[in-house]
């Protein structure tokens, strides 16, 4: 059984996030949390479906998905920041 990371695990627990986001948004190189800092939803949407070469994703409930994980993103950052500096 494959292990899951703890970038995948903080991942997992935003709304709207489960095994199967995470695996479309492995399709285009993002695998972290952070990678989704200051990302557009509507681009990342995009991206996902030119990766798999057709319209697999649609709003709203992608939108919300990744608007859900960019918000946790930009959390995380600014809890770093306050802690590190």
């Amino acid at each position: 059984m494959r292990r899951i990371s703890a970038d995948e695990r903080a991942m997992r627990a935003v709304p709207l996030c489960g095994q199967r986001v995470i695996e479309r948004l492995r399709s285009i190189g993002i695998t972290k949390l952070s990678d989704l800092t200051g990302a557009n939803p509507q681009v990342l949407m995009h991206q996902v479906n030119l990766a798999a070469g057709k319209v697999i994703w649609r709003p709203p409930m992608a939108i919300m998905a990744l608007s859900n994980l960019i918000s946790a993103a930009q959390q995380k950052r600014r809890k770093q920041a306050r802690a590190g500096g």
